[in-house]
């Protein structure tokens, strides 16, 4: 059962029948500023345009002095970015962490309840696009959206893509030779990979992106059923979980993990190295407004604030930023970027493929 985030009080304690001259005052202070605030609506702030638009942000976020996330994202990374956005603009930040599945579950179900708790949303593409069905987001207009890559804008404007997941294969160097290294698919179907291969157990997004590079259909997944039928795969629950075993060397090989996390193990002095076959697979995470959100200044502000600043923080932890014009793609990158309308409406096709072919036991 989900616990509440507040425990009501048990009792109203009596108020005096007076107010001091100095309460009376403050008062009437707090009535004369708060409906500055209170008094604009969500959609009219996300869509407002003028020229004092971020000052308006900044100033009613600090007003509203705090704000609620909801995210996926490692704790680290989140703590990285809510750090600096309370240094810079003096707003705390309350933030509640789950798996991407939680996210979305835990705002639908509070919406549905009338229970208007989160402001952001912070979690994969399919999951802010599901969010984005139960009409739980609001679209936002950003002035921003001019420097962010086309394939992480969506017509709808309910969430934006602030980074790439970008989804690698990585090796262990003492156990894997660079020479060695798949340079295509067909590669990892080498006898010296036997019972060296891990996968991550619900990538089945991935697998679908990677079977439509291939001539058709049936010739990809004829090659994932050659390829768990003669090497093997080794099924683990979590990307960082999967890239931890191949740096500590139990998982020599994995298929897939998410480049930015073997980067950063590979930059703390892990015998890890990374490698992609192009097109690479890439998942956008983004970030949504609640429509209900309670501090909408602070919301908006901190969305701004992922789509600039923090691209900075979310580069140096080796991500892939998506405002461009601060973080041009390497030219030798070539990316697939998985569209997560698609993932929504196939998934359970490709699910249905993943765990009967890779992950079903021999």
């Amino acid at each position: 059962m989900m616990k509440p985030l507040f425990r009501a009080s048990r009792g109203t304690p009596r108020r005096p029948a007076y107010l001091s001259i100095a309460a009376a005052v403050a008062l009437m202070s707090t009535l004369l500023v708060t409906p500055a605030v209170s008094q604009t609506s969500i959609a009219d702030l996300a869509k407002y345009d003028g020229a004092d638009r971020m000052q308006k942000l900044v100033d009613g976020a600090k007003q509203e002095g705090t704000l609620t996330i909801y995210t996926s994202a490692p704790v680290d990374d989140m703590t990285a970015l809510t750090t600096a956005f309370t240094a810079k603009y003096g707003v705390k930040v309350e933030v509640w962490r789950g798996s991407s599945e939680d996210v979305l579950q835990r705002g639908v179900a509070e919406t549905r309840a009338g229970r208007y708790t989160v402001d952001i949303l912070e979690t994969n593409g399919p999951e802010l696009e599901a969010l984005t069905r139960e009409d739980i987001l609001q679209p936002v207009s950003s002035p921003t959206f001019k420097q962010i890559l086309p394939s992480a804008l969506f017509e709808h404007r309910s969430w934006v893509g602030t980074r790439l997941n970008v989804i690698t294969s990585a090796y262990n160097t003492n156990l894997v030779q660079a020479a060695s290294v798949p340079k295509k698919w067909a590669d990892f179907l080498n006898p010296e990979f036997k019972g060296r291969l891990g996968i991550e157990a619900e990538d089945y997004d991935w697998l679908a992106a990677i079977v439509k590079t291939f001539p058709s259909e049936d010739q990809g997944i004829d090659f994932f059923k050659k390829l768990a039928s003669t090497n093997g795969l080794s099924v683990r629950k979590g990307h960082t979980l999967l890239t931890n075993l191949t740096a500590s060397g139990e998982v020599p090989m994995s298929m897939t993990v998410y480049q930015y996390k073997a980067q950063q193990l590979k930059q703390d002095g892990a015998p890890l190295e990374w490698f992609g076959i192009a097109p690479i697979p890439a998942r956008v995470n983004g970030i949504g407004v609640a429509r209900h959100a309670t501090h909408p200044h602070a919301a908006l502000l901190f969305y701004e604030f992922e789509l600039t600043d923090a691209q900075a923080i979310l580069a140096k932890r080796g991500f892939t930023p998506t405002n461009i014009s601060l973080f041009p793609l390497p030219e030798d990158l070539k990316l697939n970027v998985i569209d997560s309308k698609i993932v929504l409406d196939e998934g359970k096709k490709w699910k249905k493929v993943f765990d009967d072919v890779v992950a079903a036991k021999p």
